[in-house]
């Protein structure tokens, strides 16, 4: 017989799972009804519309799981902004200590893991760009950042 403690975990992981088809079911329940009240008024105020023409604008999720932090071009204007005001090198880790403050998102481990992919990212584009630059290595392998 299998291990308990195996069990339990997976006991435990279905449940989670089968929540989370329960959680998106209603979801889109709601959703298309909104929809529906949407493609409704649309007809009321364009009454030729041909609403199958209308294309479905696409949702990005993070690697998380969690919507998307920024906006678009948000983090890049965010990192530049925060170069500027330091006015010296500054640590990537620091760089997003300063987002999540600026943000005011909650300083989980989650949110931390997400950000770093996204500021990171960021950090790279703008460094091929030629906006920002290594500074040189700070604690460890940490890259400080600079404006170019």
């Amino acid at each position: 017989m299998a291990e308990s403690h195996v069990v339990s975990a997976l006991v435990t992981k279905r449940s989670e799972l089968a929540g989370m088809i329960q959680f998106h079911r209603i979801e889109i329940e709601r959703v298309g009804a909104d929809l529906k009240h949407l493609d409704a008024t649309l007809k009321l105020f364009a009454p030729e519309i041909d609403l199958r023409s209308l294309g479905a604008k696409r949702v990005r999720k993070s690697i998380m799981g969690g919507f998307k932090f920024f906006k678009p071009g948000e983090s890049h204007r965010l990192i530049l902004d925060l170069l500027r005001e330091a006015g010296r090198p500054v640590l990537t880790a620091d760089i997003l200590s300063r987002v999540i403050d600026r943000k005011g998102l909650d300083d989980t481990q989650d949110v931390r893991m997400t950000l770093q992919r996204t500021i990171s990212g960021s950090l790279r584009r703008l460094e091929r760009r030629e906006m920002v630059r290594h500074a040189g290595a700070g604690k460890g392998r940490a890259l400080t950042w600079e404006i170019a």
